[in-house]
């Protein structure tokens, strides 16, 4: 499936618009970047599944990380707040927002 960065909107006239997705910031930590500082990463997308899949086609060595397949490794927080698992990939993004990349933490 091909990642288009644009929809078209008809105006009133009949008239296509292009109209961009919004920019989104991503934020990796240094835990899923190593051997590499924390990074961030400025993409164009209008969910979160839309965005992390745009972050790794444009950087492949975070794939393994991020995704097993089609299952999400990471916890996902929109503007600092956690985003429940159950429909992370759905939920849909606004210009400006911020994504944090998490990794989970697992022991006692």
């Amino acid at each position: 499936m091909a990642w288009d960065n644009r929809d078209r909107q008809a105006d009133r006239r009949g008239r296509v618009q292009e109209e961009t997705m919004p920019g989104i910031t991503i934020g990796l930590p240094a835990s899923l970047t190593a051997p590499d500082p924390a990074q961030e990463h400025e993409v164009q997308a209008g969910t979160v599944g839309e965005a992390l899949r745009t972050l790794v086609a444009q950087h492949p060595r975070f794939e393994q990380r991020v995704f097993y397949r089609d299952r999400l490794l990471v916890v996902v927080a929109l503007n600092g707040r956690p985003l429940p698992p159950g429909g992370v990939l759905g939920t849909e993004l606004s210009a400006g927002d911020r994504l944090d990349v998490l990794m989970p933490v697992a022991g006692g």
